[in-house]
């Protein structure tokens, strides 16, 4: 399972979702889906126009199960440089505890 980052990074860029589906001739719902982690499944000539919009590597585009431990330090970094409540901080929280929940629940099955 995959964790789509294209939303912060398209806000980061300041890009809006319609000049985003424009750049990459992906629907504006295609791109909102994936954005909010609702797609698994996208492909990868649709990973790469979007990495080409954004001019960034593919493999910024998203983590992945194998990420955490990597996000963990960062997320001390973020915690350090701008503090614990920080946004930021709040942020790649969230990114871990949600790559942890899709572990656990393929722990289960």
């Amino acid at each position: 399972m995959l964790i789509f980052t294209i939303k912060n990074l398209r806000k980061n860029k300041n890009i809006s979702l319609t000049e985003l589906s424009n750049q990459t001739d992906l629907s504006i719902s295609y791109l909102s889906d994936l954005e909010n982690n609702k797609l698994d499944n996208c492909t990868t000539k649709s990973l790469e126009k979007i990495s080409n919009a954004l001019h960034i590597n593919i493999k910024d585009l998203f983590y992945s199960k194998l990420d955490i431990e990597q996000l963990k330090e960062k997320l001390n970094l973020i915690i350090h440089q701008y503090g614990l409540n920080s946004q930021q901080a709040l942020e790649q929280s969230q990114l871990i505890d949600l790559l942890i929940n899709i572990l656990n629940k393929e722990k289960e099955a």
